[in-house]
């Protein structure tokens, strides 16, 4: 509700509160509700950044084992150190840096989409951090066009969407209640005419800054309803709001054209998908160390497969600091079914928004706050007939197991929600193959500069996870990725 001719000053939170809720309703009705009733959802391929290491989005040079889990410590580094800090700035600061996945040029996980009419092809980086929906663009008409992005060697490897070669572009005016939903770019004074700028600043000093706006997007998608067959198809949703990045600074975007912010906020892709098929989204992710040939899955809405398997539930909390983030309730941790003597104290979520544990995709290896943490790792050490021999670099214990007769020879973890809900993962999701038939525990502590906890993606991968953002809930069974959705 921005007056003419005035600029966007920082607003106070009950009025924020308010124009999100508005802003809510608005992009719930932006988005053709023709799925609902049918039962119909869409499924989207979810590449892991290991498979598109032969293609134009990030070239990888071959890498050993060991190599390989530097290389994933690191982007597990940076990203704990993108939602930490901007954890700590939410606490002082409206207009505070927000996360990505994309730290450092650490995506774990992509979509392809198109968008446009006619349409253009771009590949996102999948980030349940963060909301806006944003790619690079150009004002130009054709391919052979200067990029206006960063400039650097990076932005010669990416295509930009041509905002002037698609019939359906409209950028959303400074006037609108959409504006409020994202960071005002600096100085901005918004008058009648103008468009609705922003500026989304990173952790690691990268930014986007561009022009809030509207298009229409396809997804390559399978649909299916429970009287139809699964069909392969382009679908298009008309009037989705993106922020279309015209200019792009610093590395967090390598191996990208934009971020597909998949957080709790009212512009995020599930929330304006997701409000043709019930506010709710799944991920199903493949083991990619054992079939990196077969992509993971994300899916908007409720597919057939949640009434055929019996799911668990626990609430989802919020983070009044980092509401984009999707936090869980830890109540217990058990090793060989035996619960540890870890205060309850160090899983909460305390009012400054320190604290807690968080589900993301973003982040490989689980890692746990300290102490709780030398809890796990010395009832893990202990509890197995396996010999322990000295870890590998990177890990704090690893096991022989040239005698291993079977996984559950290997101590096995489970983690207790709020509800009583138990999360058992295989032990295939909690140790890794390290050379010398040495199996390694895929784990971390997190020093007191994070304060958080975080379930990675490794240990979710053979899980259904369903988020119901309407009635803040996570749900998740044990299933093949591999098989479920094909």
């Amino acid at each position: 509700m921005a007056a003419s001719s005035r600029s966007r000053s920082p607003i106070s939170r009950e009025r924020c509160f308010h124009l999100v809720l508005i802003c809510t309703i608005l992009f719930i009705h932006s988005v053709p509700c023709c799925c609902s009733s049918s039962g119909e959802y869409f499924i989207v391929p979810l590449l892991h950044w290991t498979s598109l290491a032969a293609s134009h989005a990030r070239p990888l040079p071959a890498l050993s084992q060991l190599q390989f889990f530097k290389e994933v410590k690191s982007l597990d580094d940076s990203r704990l150190l993108s939602i930490g800090a901007s954890i700590r700035q939410s606490s002082n600061d409206l207009r505070a840096r927000v996360i990505s996945g994309a730290s450092s040029g650490s995506g774990q996980y992509f979509v392809e989409l198109s968008i446009g009419t006619p349409p253009q092809r771009f590949t996102l980086i999948v980030d349940t951090g963060s909301d806006l929906v944003w790619l690079r663009c150009s004002a130009c008409t054709s391919g052979s066009c200067e990029d206006v992005g960063d400039g650097g060697a990076a932005s010669q490897l990416l295509s930009t969407f041509h905002v002037r070669a698609s019939s359906s572009y409209r950028a959303i005016s400074c006037t609108s209640q959409s504006c409020f939903v994202v960071p005002p770019a600096p100085n901005f004074s918004c008058k009648d005419s103008s468009e609705c700028r922003y500026e989304y600043t990173y952790s690691d000093s990268s930014s986007s800054t561009g022009i809030l706006s509207i298009e229409t997007i396809s997804l390559n998608v399978s649909s299916a309803s429970s009287s139809a067959s699964t069909v392969n198809s382009p679908r298009e949703l008309p009037d989705f709001a993106f922020g279309c990045g015209f200019h792009n600074v610093g590395q967090s975007f390598i191996g990208s054209n934009g971020v597909l912010g998949m957080g709790r906020g009212p512009i995020s892709f599930v929330s304006q998908v997701g409000a043709a098929v019930g506010r709710k989204f799944s991920y199903c992710l493949v083991d990619f160390f054992r079939k990196p040939s077969l992509n993971s899955v994300l899916v908007a809405g409720d597919p057939p497969l949640t009434m055929r398997v019996p799911l668990q539930s626990t609430p989802l909390l919020t983070n009044p600091f980092r509401r984009s983030l999707y936090y869980v309730n830890v109540q217990e941790v058990r090793v060989n079914g035996v619960a540890l003597f870890i205060p309850s104290d160090l899983w909460k979520l305390d009012e400054m928004g320190n604290g807690g544990t968080v589900v993301d995709t973003g982040t490989t290896f689980s890692v746990f706050v300290e102490p709780a943490y030398q809890r796990i790792l010395s009832a893990m050490s202990t509890s197995s007939p396996l010999p322990k021999v000295e870890p590998v670099e990177g890990f704090d214990l690893c096991f022989n197991s040239t005698g291993l007769k079977s996984l559950t020879d290997l101590p096995n973890l489970s983690i207790v929600f709020q509800k009583n809900v138990v999360f058992a993962p295989p032990a295939t999701n909690i140790f890794v193959d390290m050379p010398g038939s040495l199996k390694c525990l895929a784990m971390r502590g997190a020093n007191r500069v994070f304060g958080f906890s975080v379930l990675g993606n490794l240990i979710q991968q053979n899980f259904l996870m369903q988020f119901d953002l309407q009635n803040s809930m996570l749900s998740f069974t044990s299933v093949d990725c591999s098989d479920a959705f094909r």
